[in-house]
């Protein structure tokens, strides 16, 4: 396995995690900052080449992870899918629908995996969370509410993240995530949009998003970089509501009292995976299993494993849905997510 992009997302993230999976070996990575391939070779003790080419060229590389800057990924995606690598490329899968499209085409035509980092997917509260919904402990879902916040001091955003242009805004980065996680948790697409963004210190550094999925869930959304962290989603049915909050560490199911008026709390007992990350944070508080687990199971899928992981249909419909967004921030009105 190769890493393409030794920033700081692959430096405490993927490089680490690349280490130490089981079924994979990690044996080069690439970045053109001399600085980053520095404070990489001294993390890994593996050889880090200054282009693409030299690592995709490499015949002991059998697949790659993409972890550069957005507008990079489709380029570098394709040129690992000529070279014959299978790839996991971070979210999103490129900067638009167009280079999302280019992505798709090289891909088929050279019959490689292509997985995207959706690493939420694979939260043991997202898991569980997935298996209330679909037990039907809230009955019909009828609404979902979701925040997803990072606040990033202007001095602190690398220069890529300032500009739509080169995959900036909280729409590819963070919206991105929630995107996902609806359409994996609802079983369902995005019907329509109405969305407002805001550009104060930034492009596009907040945005408020009005989703209408098609089996009739409504979804508001806040995105920003600019107030406080927080990434939560609450979902409301006709039997109770359920709140998954990421920096809780949490599930919170209400349900309607068996006496008199109101809501109280039920008890929902961790899963074996929750429970054992729950363990783990009393000793690192904010350890995030979902990016180890996300590369784990695709390494399982390119030895042979059949087990479900988002890939370029997933991307694409992300894309459409940031792109309906855009469109709709422009022309003020609502439009159809097609």
């Amino acid at each position: 396995m190769g890493v393409i992009g030794c920033g700081s997302i692959a430096f405490w993230k993927h490089l680490q995690i690349a280490k130490r999976l089981r079924g994979a070996t990690l044996v080069a990575a690439a970045d053109p900052d001399p600085a980053a391939r520095t404070r990489t070779e001294r993390l890994t003790g593996i050889r880090v080449e200054g282009s693409t080419e030299a690592l995709l060229a490499r015949p002991d590389v059998d697949a790659v992870i993409v972890t550069a800057p957005t507008h990079l990924h489709a380029d570098l995606v394709i040129a690992a899918c000529a070279a014959g690598k299978h790839v996991y490329v971070e979210k999103p899968l490129a900067a638009s629908r167009a280079d999302g499209a280019r992505v798709v085409d090289a891909a088929t035509r050279a019959g490689v995996t292509v997985v995207l980092g959706f690493n939420r997917r694979f939260h043991p509260l997202s898991e569980q969370v997935r298996e209330l919904l679909h037990d039907g402990r809230l009955g019909q879902i009828r609404a979902v509410q979701t925040t997803f916040c990072e606040p990033v001091l202007p001095d602190a955003m690398p220069e890529w993240k300032r500009r739509r242009a080169s995959g900036g805004g909280v729409l590819l980065d963070l919206a991105s995530h929630h995107i996902d996680l609806l359409r994996w948790f609802l079983d369902d697409e995005v019907a329509t949009v109405n969305a407002t963004l805001d550009s104060d210190l930034s492009e596009q550094d907040g945005a408020r998003l009005q989703l209408a999925m098609r089996g009739g869930v409504h979804v508001q959304s806040r995105f920003s970089c600019r107030t406080a962290m927080s990434d939560a989603l609450e979902f409301a049915g006709d039997r109770g509501t359920l709140r998954l909050d990421r920096h809780r560490a949490a599930i919170s199911l209400r349900v309607p009292r068996r006496l008199g008026y109101g809501m109280r709390s039920a008890w929902v007992a961790p899963s074996a995976p929750v429970a054992g990350w729950w363990m783990k944070r009393l000793v690192r508080p904010s350890s995030d299993p979902s990016y180890h687990r996300a590369l784990a199971t695709f390494v399982g899928v390119l030895r042979g494993e059949k087990r479900p992981v988002p890939g370029l249909i997933d991307g694409m419909r992300g894309l459409e849905v940031i792109e309906a967004a855009e469109e709709s921030a422009r022309r003020g009105q609502v439009v159809v997510n097609v």
